[in-house]
């Protein structure tokens, strides 16, 4: 089964259809998963799963209450309307919320690729072969996910909102490890076409990261100059989005909040080469026509950056040339403040240049090379400072080569800083799949990176 425009416009109409309060909204997502795992060089799950999710929300008098079904029976879909308006009815009113939208102009985003669609068992099969053969000949221990999706969505409210969007993904990763344990690699990519996942050359810089990254030499922490590869960059950048939002920064809670009140709108606060930018247009990780957040992350992104719900997506600059030109405004701090609300829905690029990674690497005097990060948490959201490990490969690298690899670290620094020290970029690519959002960054070399202490993970 799958939903074309008309048939999920009939559903959302049929559901708003059994709705008794004031406003209603609906959304629906129907996805074909499929997957094939490895571990311990051997596949280990392959599988494919359809999901249909039917979100409802009523609202009335300041308040809303809403429940998910994965039942589209009449029947069951009334009940699930009823559900809703019963937990509205027990909630308490909400003094921020907002009214729902009216009919919107939503854009086009071509993101659906038959061939991924269409993707099975055996096309996965063909992509997690190199992994293993890899891992097997050169004596690595190897796992990682092959995975292909696609995605019908739509939106609708009473009001007459209606918006559907079709899209497909592809992501492939890959973990190897040395036989001793010292030494692991990690490569990955994902597009919305399979045929652009080049599963040959992930294995093979995985499995030479791991045999480059054994026996790493002890080096002590402290502040280093550091070339960061784009997946560690896209970890950072999302933390400092959300230190960015509107409302944060009027309210005094934002790095970008001036003391005494006011924000830095307007001021250079990075490096000239800093331009970040929303497109989600952008055929290398295309958007939704609307903003809003999606998935079982949707609650914690709506924390951070408030409600953007069904605002039409639109290209945004955010920082051009290390000045702040714009702030996502949701549609609460918008109408209480008396401007225009200003959507955010991903879809980041952070420019970079023409040059490759390992151009970057020929030039720099001395730096550490960080593969990626993990385990990032906040630590102060008035600086956007967060700490995590580095993971998979640090190498020294001196007078443009690099020379051995070292220990691990954990990090206490800012992507506020990091983006003010910066000195050069590579071309930017399409990294940051980890389950928030992805976008498209370069490589990144830049001063004075803090690594807090030695971490003895691999």
């Amino acid at each position: 089964m799958t939903w074309t425009s008309e048939k999920a416009r009939a559903l959302c109409d049929r559901i708003l259809s059994f709705s008794k309060a004031r406003e209603c909204e609906v959304s629906l997502r129907l996805s074909e998963d499929g997957h094939t795992r490895f571990a311990a060089n051997e596949v280990t799950t392959a599988g494919t799963a359809r999901t249909v999710e039917v979100q409802i929300t009523s609202r009335e008098g300041g308040r809303s209450g809403s429940t998910t079904t994965d039942e589209l029976d009449d029947s069951l879909l009334r009940e699930a309307v009823a559900r809703s308006e019963s937990l509205m009815a027990a909630a308490r009113p909400d003094p921020e919320q907002v009214e729902g939208l009216g009919p919107q102009d939503y854009p086009a985003i071509p993101a659906y690729d038959e061939a991924t669609a269409s993707a099975g068992p055996a096309r996965r099969r063909d992509g997690v072969r190199p992994a293993l053969d890899r891992a097997r000949a050169r004596g690595l221990d190897g796992a990682g996910f092959f995975e292909t999706s696609a995605t019908w969505a739509a939106i609708a409210n009473k009001k007459g909102n209606f918006g559907f969007h079709r899209s497909t993904n592809a992501s492939y990763s890959v973990t190897m490890r040395t036989a001793d344990g010292t030494g692991s690699g990690y490569a990955g990519f994902a597009s919305p076409r399979v045929a652009d996942v080049d599963a040959a050359a992930l294995a093979e810089r995985a499995a030479a990261k791991a045999e480059a990254s054994a026996h790493p030499r002890d080096l002590p922490p402290g502040r280093y100059p550091v070339i960061l590869e784009p997946e560690a960059v896209a970890e950072l950048l999302m933390w400092l989005v959300f230190s960015m939002n509107a409302r944060s920064v009027d309210e005094g809670r934002s790095f970008l909040s001036k003391p005494g009140g006011g924000s830095r709108r307007g001021e250079k606060v990075f490096a000239d080469g800093v331009t970040l930018r929303s497109d989600p247009f952008d055929r290398r990780n295309p958007g939704r026509p609307w903003a809003g957040f999606a998935g079982r992350f949707a609650g914690w992104w709506a924390d951070q950056l408030g409600d953007h719900r069904g605002l039409p997506a639109r290209r945004t600059t955010w920082i051009e040339n290390g000045v702040v030109r714009a702030l996502p405004v949701d549609r609460y701090w918008a109408k209480k403040t008396g401007v225009e609300p200003v959507p955010f829905s991903g879809d980041l690029i952070l420019a970079g240049s023409d040059k490759t990674l390992e151009a970057l690497i020929a030039e720099t005097e001395r730096a550490l090379l960080v593969t990626r990060f993990w385990y990032i948490r906040n630590v102060n959201p008035l600086n956007a400072t967060v700490t995590g490990l580095t993971r998979d490969g640090v190498w020294l690298v001196e007078k443009g080569k690099v020379v051995h690899p070292v220990n691990n670290f954990r990090f206490n620094d800012s992507p506020v800083n990091l983006l003010k020290n910066l000195e050069a970029t590579s071309l930017a690519v399409r990294a940051g799949d980890s389950g928030f959002s992805s976008m498209i960054v370069p490589a990144i070399r830049a001063r004075d990176f803090l690594f807090t202490s030695k971490s003895d993970a691999v």
